[in-house]
């Protein structure tokens, strides 16, 4: 699939379709998809909401401007400020001037806010509110991060997107520039697509190199590296590189605790030359480095690819406490230990990650995409065809996108006509992904204030909870859990619709991520305090949801608009008061009468009991016979190693090893099957030992 026709199917299908399916603006769908690429494409930010805001008749006073989205985002001292240019005719090119006009709206709009343009403007507006929070938090702003999202072509004849520093009343910002046009959008979807590697070169910010001692392990894996590393260099590159440089996790954790380290900052501000002892230090990985020999050893002269998997809150503060507080970095130096990959292993990637960042007290949790329940949830979207919708002639599927680029990326190697198969079985429009699952689930579980946090921080915690639930009985995975997840994806998607339609939202336009969650979640609870439960089998037999739930849907949705608008709300900002469990407090306590309509439609424990106990034994056997399968083609040979490896290290018992030593006669043909209990044993014993890491 060549650019213009991957535009064509872009706009029309990823765009316009999606714009009419959930009753929205086509500018509003591609905001969305641009923030999604720019962050989990190209590491450039780390959120982004949408905010629009237009005033073209400038005055003396302020200046005109115009913002789509944006996001303060403390965590890097930057406001990420966002214009969208939607253009779904011929494919034009974007020109230095234009890129020139857009930036200088979206910097008006940065000033404008400074100057007190908002003060009297309705305070619920959500870029009203990041105009406050700019003002309010202007110590900390060392830079402005300018985006332009653009279905048209960037013009070769634009050759840098180099902007000067913004300066207002001599406090001095640093402004970056990214076009995210259609060459890039179209890049990122393709199967060999990598984002440009970062390199960062230790003579750009001042010092010569970094000293260092190579660890003398021998691996084809990696190289291991101890460094001490000067707090001003790690200040500099953090404020330079921002989301960039932290792994995902670390993003997450950042995001959900807040920059700024109290303990870390007093240590920077009254006892620097402690610091060195009192910090932990961090852990990076890069994919490679250069160095130098001189009198005093190994010098770290330059980067690629360096990224912070621990101690990211650490480099944070620093770069914090030296803009706010203008510390003196000079005499604070940091530990680092630094892995070179030798190759792009994502489960070692993962692993270093995951252990690196095992002592903190709040644990991110190991987003990791190839965990067996996301594995389960893929196969049962592969295999597991919808029923036939009124008025279909073919049967389609459920596409759960495990893992980034899974269902785009076979088509852009397909004709058109085997892409008109393909998404006739796999439509674009029952695609989800990881985050969405966790949405739909943290939904229905009643967390509409972790949905509120987005994508990584609800994953994080939706992920937490279903490895509890996995180790105790992962059973509880089966087909029907998955026909339910489809009905609360449905029942999702209506709600969507049903407050996009209403006319206090079409009002104002804003918040709908947080008014749809807390809407699906008070439903759920108003059910459950009747002793019921929403039918999400017969939303997933009918593959709609009833027409009955339309006025209550709307109604419980006006009761959470008019909480969330309270001017008598504790925290004034509303993104951040739907992040507060208090808000879903107040939210869930409102008094509600539902009607006799759709309780009706609703189900008791009782009446799902049996389908959910037939469900996880049938699960359960389906896992002997897969766990059954797993033993007999490791071999005897992996038994018989993992066996020695278990003895030598002293974590195998008399009882393990005789468990083991039936899986290597099994795959010898010495027994002809292995008993349920042998193969839970094993299963057992195997997750055992991945925690001594023997596997």
């Amino acid at each position: 699939m060549n650019l213009e026709e991957f535009r064509e199917n872009f706009i029309n299908e990823d765009i316009c379709a999606e714009s009419v399916n959930n009753h929205r603006y086509e500018e509003e769908v591609f905001i969305d998809i641009a923030t999604d690429i720019l962050k989990n494409d190209y590491s450039l930010i780390t959120d982004m909401s949408q905010c629009f805001y237009e005033f073209i008749k400038g005055t003396k006073a302020y200046k005109s401007m115009r913002i789509d989205a944006a996001y303060l985002d403390l965590v890097s001292n930057t406001v990420n400020l966002l214009y969208v240019d939607f253009n779904k005719d011929e494919m034009k090119n974007i020109t230095n001037e234009f890129i020139y006009n857009k930036s200088q709206l979206l910097l008006n709009y940065f000033e404008n806010s400074l100057k007190g343009y908002f003060a009297q403007a309705e305070q619920s507006d959500p870029a009203v509110q990041l105009a406050k929070d700019i003002k309010l938090n202007i110590e900390y702003i060392y830079k402005i991060h300018l985006f332009i999202a653009s279905t048209n072509k960037l013009s070769k004849v634009v050759k840098t997107l180099e902007l000067p520093d913004f300066v207002y009343n001599n406090k001095i910002f640093k402004v970056d520039l990214d076009v995210l046009d259609i060459e890039k959008i179209y890049n990122s979807k393709l199967a060999n697509f990598q984002k440009d590697d970062i390199i960062i070169n230790c003579s750009d910010f001042g010092i010569t190199g970094i000293p260092c001692i190579k660890a003398d392990i021998e691996t084809d894996q990696y190289e291991s590296y101890l460094a001490i590393v000067p707090g001003s260099f790690l200040a500099d590159i953090y404020k330079k590189h921002n989301a960039s440089l932290l792994e995902a996790n670390v993003r997450s954790f950042l995001k959900f605790n807040g920059a700024v380290n109290k303990g870390i900052r007093g240590t920077i501000l009254n006892e620097k030359s402690r610091f060195f002892t009192y910090n932990n230090g961090i852990s990076t990985t890069a994919k490679s480095i250069n160095t130098i020999k001189n009198d005093t050893g190994l010098l770290i002269t330059s980067f690629t690819d360096l990224q912070i998997i621990n101690g990211g809150q650490t480099t944070a503060t620093l770069a914090a406490t030296n803009i706010k507080n203008n510390a003196d970095l000079s005499g604070i130096f940091v530990q680092m230990k630094l892995t070179i990959l030798k190759d792009s292993d994502p489960e070692l990637i993962r692993n270093i990650a995951r252990y690196a960042n095992s002592q903190n007290k709040v644990k991110t949790a190991d987003l990791n995409s190839s965990h067996p329940f996301y594995v389960r949830i893929e196969d049962f979207s592969r295999k597991v065809y919808a029923p036939l919708a009124s008025g279909n002639i073919v049967q389609e599927k459920w596409f759960f996108e495990r893992a980034r680029g899974q269902y785009e990326q076979p088509m852009m190697q397909m004709t058109k006509s085997q892409q008109n198969d393909y998404k006739l079985v796999n439509p674009k429009k029952k695609k989800f992904t990881l985050p969405d699952l966790a949405k739909y689930i943290n939904c229905s579980e009643m967390l509409p204030h972790f949905v509120s946090w987005g994508g990584e921080v609800n994953s994080a915690k939706f992920h937490s909870n279903m490895e509890k639930m996995w180790t105790k009985d992962n059973s509880f995975c089966n087909e029907l859990f998955y026909k339910e997840l489809i009905g609360k994806k449905i029942l999702f998607s209506f709600i969507e619709n049903i407050i996009s339609d209403q006319p206090w939202y079409q009002e104002r336009r804003a918040y709908r991520p947080q008014i749809v969650a807390y809407t699906f979640a008070k439903l759920v609870y108003e059910a459950r305090e009747m002793k019921k439960d929403i039918n999400y089998i017969e939303i997933w037999n009918h593959q709609s949801v009833s027409d009955v739930f339309k006025s209550e849907i709307s109604r419980i949705g006006k009761l959470v608009f008019d909480t969330i608008y309270d001017e008598n709300r504790s925290t004034a900002n509303i993104e951040t008061y739907c992040k507060k469990e208090e808000c879903w407090q107040i939210i869930s306590k409102k008094t509600y009468d539902l009607s006799e309509a759709i309780v009706e439609r609703f189900i008791t424990p009782s009446e799902q009991k049996i389908e959910k106990v037939i469900a996880k034994k049938e699960q359960r056997f389906t896992n002997g016979i897969s766990d059954e399968i797993s033993v007999y083609e490791k071999g005897s040979k992996y038994w018989t190693s993992i066996i020695e490896r278990g003895k030598s290290q002293g974590v195998l018992n008399y009882n393990e090893e005789k468990q083991l030593l039936a899986a290597v006669n099994y795959c010898n043909g010495k027994y002809l099957q292995l008993s349920s209990y042998q193969i839970k044993e094993i299963v057992k014993i195997m997750d055992k030992l991945k925690e001594y890491m023997i596997e």
